[in-house]
Order: structure tokens, then C-alpha cells, then sequence
């Protein structure tokens, strides 16, 4: 049993850094912020608080095996498109036509990230919870490089990213 769980653990450390997300394997765009306007980038900054607390809050939930917090956080988290909230035919379609379509794919894939952590920690799995768990901090990161740099400048530049195989 031991053996098994410090196998699993080398496989996750392995994971976090050699795995190459989706996203450093597509072609990215120029790397600048979202061009919203300020109704709209409060309405989306809005929804990144409320997203940082129930990731924050998913790290110790599974560390915990709280699995009812962390399917409970995961459902909250899915369900908080920004699309899907209630915004006025003019911001909707600001949005629709604003959004670039590579920040619409990686949200995508961060709501089934977070669909996913929901499944995992339902079947109380937590080497699968804890993967998920991280594909949602990717996808957070991959974003924020990309579409967040004034907010985030640490991010490395277009081209310094390096990704070890």
C-alpha cells in the first residue's frame, strides 16, 4: 500500500513538471490585456475573486479528504461562467464579440477541469482530485500569462517560457 501511494506521488510530481499543457502546445496569440469595458472587466474581476477563494479553499479541502467541500467548491466554480450570468444583450455581445477565441477555449477547459475535480472527489479519489485540482491552477496560469499581464507582470514574456520533457 505504501508502495503504491509513493508510486502515485512520483507520477503526480512527474506530471506537474514534465506534462506540456494544451495550451503551450497550440500557437498562442500576442500577449496583451482584454479589451472590455469597465462594466464588464469589473463583472469578469468579480468572478476571478470568487474564483481565488474556492481554489484557495479546494487546496485544503483535498488535502483534507473533504470530498463533500470539494465536490460542493468544484460545482461552484463550473457554474460560474461568465457567459452564463445574467448580463445585460449589450454586454453579452460585448463579450461574444470582444472575447479573443483562445481565452473562450481555455475558459472552456478550465470549467471541465473544475467538472471533473467535481467527478473525482464524488468517487472520493484523491490522486485524481489532486490532478485536476492542478490542471485548474493551469489553466488559471495559462490565462493570466496571456490575457492578465498588467495584473500579473511576473509572468515570463512571450518566448522565455521553457517547458522540460
Amino acid at each position: 500500500m505504501i508502495f503504491l501511494k509513493h508510486t502515485t506521488f512520483i507520477f503526480l510530481i512527474t506530471m506537474v513538471f514534465c506534462y506540456v499543457p494544451a495550451s503551450a502546445q497550440e500557437p498562442h496569440p500576442a500577449k496583451n490585456d482584454l479589451q472590455l469595458s469597465p462594466e464588464l472587466i469589473e463583472v469578469l474581476r468579480a468572478e476571478m475573486r470568487a474564483l481565488l477563494t474556492g481554489i484557495q479553499s479546494l487546496a485544503a479541502a483535498i488535502a483534507t479528504a473533504d470530498w463533500k467541500n470539494v465536490a460542493d467548491t468544484s460545482a461552484q466554480i463550473r457554474a460560474s461562467y461568465i457567459l452564463d450570468q445574467k448580463l445585460t444583450p449589450a454586454q453579452r455581445n460585448e463579450l461574444n464579440v470582444s472575447l479573443p477565441e483562445y481565452f473562450k477555449r481555455l475558459d472552456s477547459g478550465f470549467h471541465l477541469e473544475a467538472k471533473k475535480l467535481e467527478a473525482a472527489a464524488t468517487n472520493r479519489d484523491e490522486q485524481l482530485a489532486t490532478f485536476h485540482y492542478y490542471r485548474l491552477i493551469e489553466s488559471c496560469t495559462a490565462c493570466h500569462a496571456i490575457y492578465a499581464v498588467s495584473r500579473f507582470p511576473g509572468f515570463k514574456p512571450s518566448g522565455e517560457a521553457t517547458h522540460e520533457h
